[in-house]
């Protein structure tokens, strides 16, 4: 029996490294921005793969006021729908979120985090060396 050429796609996996930065959402609310600091990942062969993220977030806020973070993951510039996840609320806080779905990706598409705020006071995504924020991707088949 031989192995088929194509074995190894079912074990690969793309993953960002572990950083530390902290990326302030400067823009304005539910103003999309790349957290420029978690590097992309290009798909390298077409299929379904599964995407999966974790986002550490900066909320500052009081009992008077509501602040959020808003993270997702963007394919080529377009949000990926399902993605979304929220953290935040009314107090200072530091949450870890993100979301897993399955996609269907073609060559050479690219993958980012993106975040924006809701909200007027100081918010941001953050990370350390132990990786708190990150992107990875795993290969299940070569299509639905």
């Amino acid at each position: 029996m031989t192995t088929p050429v194509n074995y190894r796609q079912g074990s690969t996996w793309l993953q960002t490294s572990p950083v530390d930065f902290n990326h302030n959402l400067a823009g304005a609310d539910h103003a999309d921005e790349w957290i420029s600091e978690v590097e992309e990942l290009k798909i390298p062969h077409p299929g379904v793969w599964e995407i999966s993220y974790h986002a550490r977030s900066y909320t500052g806020g009081s009992a008077a006021s509501n602040q959020l973070v808003r993270t997702a993951l963007f394919k080529n510039g377009r949000l990926i729908p399902g993605t979304e996840a929220l953290t935040g609320g009314h107090t200072v806080m530091q949450t870890t979120a993100g979301q897993t779905i399955l996609e269907k990706f073609d060559v050479n598409d690219v993958i980012k985090l993106h975040a924006y705020r809701i909200g007027t006071n100081p918010a941001s995504v953050i990370s350390n060396g132990d990786g708190r924020t990150g992107v990875m991707a795993h290969w299940v088949s070569p299509g639905f």
